[in-house]
């Protein structure tokens, strides 16, 4: 069975056992660019031609179309008339106001967290921590990544501000469009879970100060090991996509 008609049927399924509507093809569409963008499978600059894109869901241009607008909006992909869809390029000065809005928001978080009296849920992040530790033991930097941007999400949901939450996530997204290592491994260029391990260790102890100082610090050095990337290599989209050949899906 073609991979991308299992994907449908099991979305459809859990859907319906769950008494809701069932996953249509351009939510599909998108939550699969959306994490090959994000993975880096789908680097910076590859344009998104809406007819192979087609062929490679199995899906009409119009499906495409919408997941693509959806991408833009997000701040992941970006739409020009006559030039159609590319993964987000961010400007150098873009990467800097992305890096002072998450200055502004997770310091201010991690202050809060320190003063609050009840923290007993941060102590889940340890086994968060330990998980992404191994996943960069072991090389794999995808899920590492994955980990240390659950890592700053959750902080601002354990914090109690939807508004903030929701905002620093989508700046948190935006976050792996933007890293490039400059000659070091690739890890290197992503959250160091030493330093995530310090900032929970000055919460729980309710050092509101130190907590600050080492958040500033983190967003700091991940700041200076990102870039604008500007280069990408040609690979098949069906490839890059996880996707095998598929037989047409309907709208």
């Amino acid at each position: 069975m073609d991979r991308t008609r299992t994907i449908l049927e099991e979305t459809s399924e859990a859907g319906r056992e769950a008494g809701v509507p069932a996953t249509s093809p351009d939510e599909i569409v998108y939550q699969k660019l959306y994490e090959a963008i994000i993975d880096r499978r789908l680097k910076p600059g590859v344009k998104l031609k809406e007819l192979p894109l087609a062929e490679a869901f199995g899906v009409t241009r119009s499906v495409i179309r919408k997941a693509l607008m959806r991408l833009a909006a997000a701040k992941v992909v970006t739409l020009r008339n006559q030039h159609g869809a590319t993964v987000a390029i961010p400007s150098r000065e873009e990467v800097v106001q992305i890096f002072q809005a998450r200055q502004l928001i997770e310091t201010h978080l991690a202050g809060m967290l320190a003063e609050m009296p009840q923290r007993a849920r941060l102590k889940e992040l340890k086994g968060l921590l330990n998980q992404e530790r191994e996943a960069y033991r072991q090389g794999d930097t995808r899920t590492g990544i994955k980990l240390s941007m659950d890592f700053h999400v959750r902080l601002a949901a354990y914090a109690g501000n939807e508004v903030l939450a929701e905002y620093l996530e989508q700046l948190v997204a935006r976050t792996p469009v933007i890293i490039m290592p400059h000659g070091e491994p690739e890890h290197r260029a992503s959250c160091s879970e030493d330093e995530h391990e310090n900032i929970v260790a000055a919460i729980l102890s309710g050092d509101r100060d130190k907590a600050v100082a080492l958040m500033r610090s983190h967003l700091d050095h991940l700041e200076r090991h990102v870039a604008p990337a500007t280069e990408h290599r040609k690979s098949e989209l069906a490839h890059l996509l996880g996707l095998e050949p598929t037989e047409r899906l309907t709208e």
